[in-house]
């Protein structure tokens, strides 16, 4: 899903829980539902420098090589059974965008006005932080699975000296089997949770 801010420390997936996904997602997800068989959750603590003044990007995908860089940080799944769930809560003065597709997600229709850290009048809108996912209490939700489209976080520094954010993702790892819309019952349908692409709110 592109990325949520929830009114409150969201529930993960558990086994058991039935997902679905939207129309945009690439093949192997558009529109299919899935059963989550096992799930595991793991803390993952990213701290960053973020220059007076200054941005830095931080994409899900993997360096070349693999591992974790300054700027990848390696929160696409690699296996086509996979989904990860991820919260992500924030510690620092620093202002974080999401961006998709090399584009701000979190705009307004009007022409023009769409995050821009240079303009004074726009560098406030569209972002998140630690006001609103607290770094032991997050409230930010993010969905990503296999060869997707990598969401990339924008970190800007405000400020007239260097600055450090720490990021903390709970990966939510759920092992997950494709099911027939036509094997669930009436209230696994009801109660699944329905995982929109991006795509669906960039109109």
């Amino acid at each position: 899903m592109a990325i949520e801010l929830l009114t409150e420390i969201p529930s993960l997936l558990r086994p058991g829980y039935v997902v679905r996904f939207s129309a945009s997602w690439e093949k192997e997800w558009a529109s299919k539902w899935f059963r989550v068989l096992r799930t595991q959750q793991i803390k993952f603590d990213v701290p960053r420098i973020v220059d007076a003044a200054g941005t830095l990007d931080l994409d899900f995908s993997a360096p070349a090589g693999g591992g974790v860089g300054n700027t990848n940080i390696s929160l696409l799944p690699e296996s086509s059974k996979s989904i990860y769930e991820i919260v992500i809560g924030l510690k620092g003065l620093i202002a974080v965008y999401p961006r998709y597709n090399n584009s701000y997600f979190l705009k307004l229709e009007a022409t023009g006005v769409l995050p821009d850290v240079t303009d004074a009048n726009l560098r406030w809108l569209g972002f998140f932080d630690q006001d609103d996912s607290p770094f032991a209490q997050s409230r930010l939700r993010e969905y990503t699975v296999k060869d997707q489209t990598p969401p990339v976080l924008r970190l800007y520094n405000q400020h007239g000296q260097t600055e450090k954010l720490v990021l903390r993702f709970i990966c939510n790892r759920c092992r997950v089997e494709e099911v027939a819309e036509s094997q669930l019952t009436e209230a696994e349908r009801r109660l699944a949770r329905h995982i929109e692409h991006f795509d669906l709110f960039t109109w």
